[in-house]
């Protein structure tokens, strides 16, 4: 019985057609000589963190969005995002410095505070929560002299609806 190698070669025995698969494999996967020091490449090197990888620090939930997965964040992990406390995420959407937000919970079946309507708790898609964060981020809302005028027109004119 003969058996033809990768290299077309009639050999009789079957281990050469194995033990060049395997020198192929390495010199496919050799590394980069640069990449790390030593002889071994490290085994828990991972892809590199995105651009956002702050976002991975902040809880979220996943829910369908016309058949598409999604992350969604609350209105805490917004003002964790901002430095904030949720108290003043809300209080800016109420006094109308933020858009209400685009997507919700669903709503309690029970009355949580007595004369107040069922609503469900807030959520902020990933692009809104880093839209909001290069704007904190522009017009320096961290510092002691932000800009909120231009903060405000900001987020006004583009804010993103999903």
């Amino acid at each position: 019985m003969d058996i033809t190698s990768s290299t077309g070669d009639n050999s009789t025995d079957p281990l050469d057609f194995f033990n060049s698969l395997s020198s192929a494999r390495d010199a496919q996967q050799a590394p980069d000589p640069k990449a790390f020091p030593g002889k071994t490449a490290p085994k828990n090197r991972g892809p590199r963190k995105a651009i956002n990888s702050w976002l991975d620090h902040l809880p979220f939930s996943e829910y369908s969005v016309g058949g598409v997965i999604k992350r969604f964040y609350t209105v805490g992990a917004l003002a964790s995002a901002l430095e904030r406390k949720p108290v003043t995420i809300r209080s800016w959407e109420q006094k109308g410095w933020l858009p209400p937000a685009s997507f919700r919970t669903p709503a309690p079946r029970k009355e949580q505070i007595p004369g107040r309507p069922l609503k469900g708790r807030r959520l902020y898609s990933e692009a809104q929560v880093v839209f909001l964060v290069e704007a904190a981020v522009t017009y320096n809302l961290a510092s002691p002299d932000p800009d909120w005028d231009g903060f405000r027109t900001h987020i006004q004119n583009h804010y993103p609806k999903n």
